[in-house]
């Protein structure tokens, strides 16, 4: 079952909201709670942090609302700033010890896992759905259906382990990824920068992949052009099968591999969807 991140449980206590935790947030943020221990001991919010500063500046703040502030501050601009205002930043600093200990536990647990756990988005294409996973280490599989949102997910899930469905607005390399998606299928060139991962890929489709993702936009290369880049000239067949299951079509665009005859070939989606993609990269008109 998704969970949330370090990072989305501390944005659901930090960030201002005008009424309660919606019930579904807070069972989320409760089963986090339950199962870790720096953001139990972290998390507070807002309104409890200025009351924690009162707290200090009156003499009566424990070891432990002190560390729980501290670990707030680390990560709250507003709240530094209301603490910097109060003119007590520099007593906050003494007293607390933030940098060295709370805080960098806290970052380093979110890091690990934001780098370890698979998340999620879906956009709507002329094709119906795509919905693409990734981690910090790159993008990991990219699934296309007619059937709707929940089916695309749906199909990351009989590949993928859980992954988290990216619902709150971040900015990350999948969401970057998902924006330069939308405009590829609106006509406009956008440059895929975001890193790959080829681990669904054998050694073999993974070198068939790496080569094909350098074709140019709007241009094509018949699969004897791919097996020669990869040094096995003879596996042009091989090529083709391998392109045939591209888990990252289309940022590794297996559609502008051709026939040497120049035929349009094969495509796991379909040779209507091939050849609208080589019109809409202006190789066809």
């Amino acid at each position: 079952m998704p969970t949330l991140t370090c990072e989305q449980a501390l944005s659901l206590v930090v960030e201002p909201r005008s009424g309660p935790v919606p019930a579904g947030e807070a069972v989320d943020l409760t089963r986090h709670l339950r199962g870790c221990d720096d953001c139990r001991n972290g998390m507070i919010a807002c309104r409890e942090a200025i009351a924690l500063v009162d707290g200090l500046r009156a003499g009566r703040l424990e070891r432990d609302d002190a560390v729980a502030l501290a670990a707030h501050l680390a990560g709250c601009d507003r709240c530094r700033a209301r603490a910097d205002e109060m003119r007590q930043s520099q007593a906050l600093l003494e007293v607390i010890e933030t940098p060295a200990s709370v805080a960098d536990r806290l970052s380093a647990a979110a890091a690990e896992h934001l780098t370890r756990q698979l998340r999620a988005r879906a956009l709507r294409t002329p094709f119906g759905w795509n919905a693409l996973a990734y981690s910090d280490g790159g993008i990991i599989l990219i699934e296309r259906s007619e059937g709707g949102e929940t089916d695309a997910y749906e199909r990351l899930s009989e590949r993928l382990e859980d992954f988290i469905v990216q619902e709150r607005p971040r900015d990350d390399l999948g969401r970057r990824a998902v924006d330069k998606l939308a405009a590829y299928y609106e006509g406009r060139r956008p440059r895929f920068s975001e890193p790959l991962d080829f681990s669904l890929a054998t050694p073999f489709i993974r070198d068939v992949l790496q080569a094909t993702s350098r074709i140019p936009y709007g241009q094509v290369r018949p699969y004897a052009w791919v097996a020669r880049e990869i040094g096995r000239p003879r596996a042009f067949r091989a090529v083709g099968q391998a392109l045939h299951v591209n888990p990252l079509a289309p940022i590794v665009p297996c559609h502008r591999v051709i026939a040497s005859d120049n035929t349009l070939g094969g495509y796991g989606g379909g040779l209507p969807m091939k050849e609208s993609l080589l019109r809409m990269e202006g190789y066809l008109h």
